[in-house]
């Protein structure tokens, strides 16, 4: 999940820097496939990391979330009664013994977060609102998301797709040293419409599954974690369908989540569950009266995605002209659109209002692209490509085949595919028309622009869109 105070660019960042560690440990595979049965063992396919890379991660991350939001004293009754329900949840997770930890968050938004390798945090708002079994099957879900490594896996996705430029190693001529300059790599430049940035439905689904399995055997009702959620859903509802509690934000509603859990539950012989209440949780709950809280609106504002609006044609013209020097291109772009990103890295270019927190609703990204060992051509590569950014994004859907293209007199292949834009009209996200080009750059590595706009204005950007591409010239 997203950490309030924690941008989006360095939480990703710190996802993605141990990639230059070792390749993933070998790994003895057993169940990992929540509908087959019973997970027995962490996932490994698709992740580049290592469980114990998880745990170095986490750790890493974890003490860059604690300088910026305020955790409960670990003594306080609520600290000492999440952290002793986590470790009894824990004790039931399957697959590598991480090292879990669970602290509470001094915020009054109903959020909980993971971090991979087993730091779990959980806002005040959240214990406030829940049930002990509610807040069991929330625990539960989040060390679901540790068990089967979704932020690792989201992660290596992404780098599939985004390979900041710079990173590269001087492959395309120049190298940023030190934190900042690698911070600075990753821009804005996250992909169209925000597509790698949140858990998927299929991890939404895993993470009710494998949490389904933790509370059922660690004695609770996993029907608990169904009726959190729908109490969620029946807040935004009576708010007028607003943004609603962040948790949403960063957990999209699978759509069958009581017949997941159901479907789970049916496995298992029939128990009975605790119910109501223990003392010692109401107990916690009591003891968070005095503890001085944010509100629910600065917690929630970071962990939303922004909803940006369409532009009218008045803020689509174009004066094409400036020219951006990088150490592996050169382009011309419109001189009154905005850049974010440098010569060194990912660039996200963009008229005044199309993009916001990483998030692109009109525009364009040029990033790089290693493929994998073994692929040699540029339409394998360009396959690779398409793959890996709708494994995140299934909603993206190609409209034309590939064709072939030249780029500054070099080979390039492109396709054009639609999804649903981050521009909201009437409360629904417009259609998406996304462009993706690729040209083989230098060593192997392969560049790629992503020319994104809303359907309905995409004819109108197409010009200024094809202008770019006929001045790009690889370095």
């Amino acid at each position: 999940m997203r950490i309030r105070k924690l941008t989006r660019s360095t939480f990703i960042f710190l996802l993605l820097v141990f990639l230059s560690l070792a390749l993933v440990a070998p790994f003895v595979h057993s169940n990992t496939e929540p509908k087959k049965g019973r997970v027995t063992a962490n996932p490994t396919k698709g992740n580049k990391y290592s469980v114990e890379q998880d745990v170095e991660l986490g750790r890493q991350v974890a003490g860059e979330a604690e300088k910026q939001v305020k955790v409960l004293p670990a003594n306080h009754p609520a600290s000492i009664f999440v952290n002793k329900l986590g470790q009894k949840l824990a004790a039931s997770a399957p697959g590598y013994k991480f090292p879990y930890t669970f602290k509470v968050v001094k915020d009054n938004g109903i959020n909980a977060f993971a971090l991979p390798g087993g730091p779990i945090y959980v806002n005040i708002g959240t214990i406030q609102a829940a049930s002990e079994a509610e807040l069991a099957g929330v625990m539960g879900h989040e060390i679901s998301h540790v068990v089967m490594r979704h932020s690792t896996r989201q992660a290596t996705r992404q780098m599939k797709a985004q390979v900041p430029l710079a990173i590269l190693g001087g492959v395309l001529g120049a190298t940023v040293g030190g934190w900042a300059g690698q911070l600075a790599q990753l821009g804005i430049s996250v992909g169209a419409g925000g597509v790698f940035m949140k858990y998927s439905r299929d991890a939404e689904t895993e993470a009710d599954q494998v949490g389904a399995q933790i509370i059922y055997d660690s004695g609770y009702d996993p029907q608990a974690i169904v009726s959190f959620f729908q109490k969620l859903k029946a807040q935004t509802q009576a708010s007028g369908g607003g943004a609603g509690p962040s948790f949403l934000a960063s957990h999209p509603d699978p759509g069958d989540r009581a017949k997941n859990v159901s479907g789970i539950l049916s496995r298992f012989p029939a128990k009975q569950y605790k119910t109501g209440d223990s003392a010692e949780y109401t107990a916690a709950k009591k003891a968070l009266a005095d503890v001085k809280v944010e509100s629910p609106t600065q917690a929630q504002t970071p962990n939303v995605t922004p909803e940006l609006k369409r532009l009218p044609a008045s803020s689509l013209s174009v004066n094409q002209g400036q020219a951006l020097d990088h150490s592996g291109f050169r382009l011309q772009y419109p001189t009154n659109w905005q850049v974010a990103g440098d010569q060194n890295s990912s660039v996200t270019i963009f008229p005044k209002g199309g993009a916001s927190q990483g998030t692109v609703g009109y525009g364009f990204i040029v990033s790089g692209f290693q493929p994998s060992q073994g692929v040699n051509s540029l339409g394998d590569a360009m396959n690779e490509l398409v793959a890996s950014i709708r494994e995140t994004n299934p909603d993206l859907k190609p409209v034309t085949g590939i064709f072939d293209s030249t780029v500054d007199r070099r080979p390039a292949k492109s396709i054009e595919l639609q999804g649903k834009s981050a521009i909201v009209e009437n409360g629904r996200p417009l259609p998406e028309r996304v462009k993706l080009l690729a040209v083989s750059g230098k060593k192997g590595v392969v560049i790629y622009m992503v020319f994104v706009a809303p359907e309905v204005d995409f004819e109108m950007l197409r010009p200024v869109f094809d202008q770019v591409v006929r001045s790009f010239q690889v370095r």
